[in-house]
């Protein structure tokens, strides 16, 4: 299927076409799924909702800093070294034969603005990380680790964020040995991050004592990549007329490991909110799907907003922000018209 292209990088945030071209080697393209996402086609599952919503293969989106790398699963192999008492190497073959765990989990691209497409959902067959990391037995000065990747890609994290129990290594994508342009043979995930600080093409953990600023890092996108809470409406256009009373309005909202605790809509320019039903919130590595019931008190124009409060009851923003350099923030306006 054709996927729209899109140049993502600095120049949403401000920063020059000349600069952004000067720093970067490639100019990084997005695929961008065509479809956008239905929840209320997915209504129906209730709970199961937001499990059911499972982004196909070919509609997931694409990010990468170049060109897909040839990976050959005889030769590859993931290195565990650095600071550690036991430094391993782990081949493919011996990787499958590692504990099996099958998780579903929502992915999102830094450079995906407010209401934007570049965010899927898949069911991901792979490895807990940490016993990996436990087999190796990181040295006491060990505090951050760089993760390198086949492309060239790197980035960093702290120890305390690569200790997750969440986190993991994948080998499967909704059933499917991993596509190459999602990472085969192997990639890893840091649920609650944005993509860039999960790399695809996973070759080497290394554990050093200092901090470490990745590819994309050098370039002046965020270190921490944190996903804060945000809410987005789907089966809604800005624009749209609405017919009636009793009008359903849906989407979804995502975060990081806090979870989502709410989700409020308003009617009024933000000076009162009110909750939306939250049908399904299987867990925090997964998006939430909300619904509204609306009884527009009478027929004209109206701008419609809407919010996340995460698991720590942190409020998302109000004023929206670019992607450059950590993610889209900011609430989603909608403007309607009830005839």
């Amino acid at each position: 299927m054709n996927r729209r292209k899109f140049i993502i990088g600095a120049i949403a945030g401000g920063v020059g076409l000349a600069e952004y071209i000067y720093t970067s080697e490639y100019m990084n393209q997005l695929a961008d799924p065509s479809r956008d996402l239905s929840v209320k086609e997915y209504a129906r599952y209730g709970a199961q909702a937001a499990l059911a919503a499972i982004t196909t293969n070919d509609q997931f989106y694409i990010t990468s800093k170049g060109d897909t790398p040839r990976v050959e699963a005889s030769s590859w192999r993931l290195k565990i070294d650095g600071l550690v008492a036991h430094p391993i190497e782990i081949p493919y073959d011996q990787l499958l034969g590692l504990p099996r765990i099958e998780r579903i989990l929502t992915l999102e691209c830094i450079s995906n603005p407010i209401g934007g497409h570049a965010i899927g959902n898949a069911q991901w067959t792979g490895t807990p990380l940490k016993p990996l990391l436990e087999r190796a037995h990181p040295a006491p000065e060990a505090s951050h680790v760089i993760i390198e990747a086949a492309d060239g890609y790197s980035t960093g994290h702290p120890i305390e964020r690569i200790w997750d129990e969440y986190n993991f290594l994948a080998y499967r994508m909704n059933g499917d040995p991993l596509p190459p342009v999602h990472g085969y043979p192997a990639r890893i995930f840091i649920p609650g991050k944005f993509g860039m600080k999960q790399p695809k093409w996973i070759t080497r953990i290394r554990f050093v004592n200092r901090p470490y600023l990745g590819y994309w890092e050098t370039r002046g996108w965020s270190d921490d990549a944190e996903r804060w809470a945000q809410a987005r409406f789907t089966d809604l256009k800005d624009g749209a007329k609405l017919r009636g009373r009793n009008i359903e309005l849906f989407g979804y909202a995502v975060g990081n490991l806090d979870g989502i605790k709410a989700v409020e809509l308003s009617f009024d320019g933000g000076r009162a909110w009110q909750n939306a039903d939250i049908f399904s919130n299987p867990s925090p590595l997964v998006w939430v799907f909300w619904k509204f019931r609306w009884n527009p008190p009478q027929r004209g124009k109206y701008e419609i907003l809407v919010r996340a409060v995460d698991g720590k009851g942190r409020i998302e923003g109000a004023d929206p922000l670019g992607i450059y350099p950590a993610g889209a923030t900011g609430l989603q306006r909608v403007k309607v018209t009830v005839v």
